[in-house]
C-alpha cells in the first residue's frame, strides 16, 4: 500500500467545543488518501467521546505529553504522508484547501513548503477579519520584520523535515516561528498561495492572548538568537513590532475601560489608545499584500458568508 498523500497532526487538550469542527474540516476536503493523527494530552472534557466517533478514521494517541511542541513532534515523527501539516483543534481548514495545496506541490516538485491566507474567527466561528499580514516568501522579511506565515495554513513535504529537525519542545508560544526560521536557514523553498486556506480562532484562552510578559520574553530570546541586520537588537524592526504587539495585547486583556460598568470616559480613552497603537503597528509592519488580501476577502469570502459554517454549506468552488 502506498503512503497517504496528506498527514495532519492535531494536538489537543480540552477542546471538545471545537475539535469536531476541526476534524470535519479535514475529512470534508474530499481527499481519500489521508491520515489524521490526534495527540490528546488526557483531555477531561467531552473530547474523548467526540474522538470515539471517529474510530477507524483517525490515529488517536491519549497520553500526557511535555507540551504542545512535544505532542506535535510525536505526531510528525509518526506521520507517513507525502505532505504533512498540523492543525490545532480550535482552528479549522476552509473548503478546497487540500486541493489548492496538492496542485501547488504537483506543479512544482522543487517546493518544500507552501502556506496561504487565513481568516480570523471568534469562538462561534463568525468571521472577524482576514489576517492582513501574510506576504510572499522572503527570508529577510520573515527574520527582520514579522512572522507572515499563519501556522494553520502551512503544509510541508515530509521529506524536508529531516533538514530542519523537530520543534523546540521547551518553547511554549513561539515554537512555530522558531521552527520556521530554521526552514529559511536550511534553504527550504516555499511559496505563498494567494488563497484562503484556514481559519485561526481567536478567543481569550489561546496561548497568544494569555501569554503576557512570559510570551514577550520568549520571543525576545528567539529573536536575539536569530541573525540580524545590525549588531544591536534595538536596531531591528522585529523587536519593536513584537514589543508593540505585546503592549496592545496587554491593554486588550486588561479590564480597564472594557467592563459593563466602565465609565464613558474610560471606554473612550481605551479606544483612542488602542486605535493609536494599532496605527503605529501597521506603520511598523507595512504589510505588503494588504490591498490584495482585502480585495479577495470581500470578493471570495464576505460575499458568500459571515461564518465558516456558511462557507462550508456553499456548494461552489474552493474559497478564495
Amino acid at each position: 500500500m502506498s503512503p497517504p498523500r496528506f498527514s495532519i497532526v492535531m494536538p489537543t487538550y480540552n477542546h471538545g467545543r471545537w475539535i469536531d469542527i476541526a476534524l470535519r474540516s479535514i475529512f470534508d476536503q474530499g481527499v481519500s488518501d489521508l491520515e489524521v493523527l490526534v495527540m490528546d494530552s488526557l483531555s477531561t472534557d467531552d473530547t474523548p467521546a467526540i474522538l470515539e466517533r471517529y474510530a477507524g478514521r483517525i490515529t488517536w494517541q491519549r497520553r500526557k505529553d511535555k507540551g504542545q511542541a512535544d505532542a506535535i513532534n510525536q505526531g510528525l515523527a509518526a506521520a507517513q504522508g507525502e505532505i504533512v501539516a498540523w492543525l490545532n483543534s480550535d482552528d479549522t481548514y476552509l473548503p478546497g484547501a487540500f486541493a489548492r495545496v496538492q496542485a501547488a506541490f504537483t506543479a512544482d516538485p522543487s517546493l518544500d513548503f507552501v502556506y496561504g491566507d487565513a481568516l480570523e474567527i471568534d469562538q462561534e466561528g463568525t468571521i472577524l477579519t482576514p489576517n492582513l499580514f501574510t506576504e510572499d516568501c522572503t527570508r529577510e522579511r520573515f527574520l527582520f520584520s514579522h512572522d507572515y506565515i499563519c501556522q494553520p495554513t502551512l503544509f510541508v513535504r515530509r521529506a524536508a523535515l529531516a533538514r530542519v529537525g523537530p520543534l523546540r519542545a521547551e518553547l511554549r508560544w513561539f515554537l512555530d516561528y522558531q521552527w520556521l526560521t530554521r526552514f529559511f536557514a536550511a534553504g527550504l523553498r516555499g511559496r505563498r498561495l494567494p488563497h484562503f486556506l484556514a481559519a485561526n480562532r481567536d478567543h481569550p484562552q489561546t496561548k497568544t492572548n494569555s501569554g503576557g510578559l512570559a510570551r514577550w520574553w520568549e520571543i525576545m530570546g528567539v529573536l536575539a538568537a536569530n541573525p540580524g541586520p545590525g549588531p544591536l537588537l534595538p536596531a531591528r524592526r522585529c523587536i519593536w513590532i513584537y514589543s508593540l504587539e505585546f503592549v496592545i495585547k496587554t491593554i486588550n486583556a486588561a479590564p480597564w475601560g472594557a467592563t459593563p460598568d466602565s465609565s464613558a470616559d474610560a471606554r473612550k480613552t481605551r479606544a483612542a489608545i488602542l486605535n493609536t497603537l494599532n496605527r503605529w503597528f501597521m506603520k511598523l509592519v507595512r504589510p505588503r499584500s494588504f490591498d490584495d488580501i482585502v480585495q479577495r476577502y470581500h470578493r471570495d469570502v464576505a460575499a458568500h458568508g459571515r461564518t465558516v459554517a456558511e462557507l462550508w454549506k456553499q456548494e461552489r468552488k474552493p474559497v478564495g
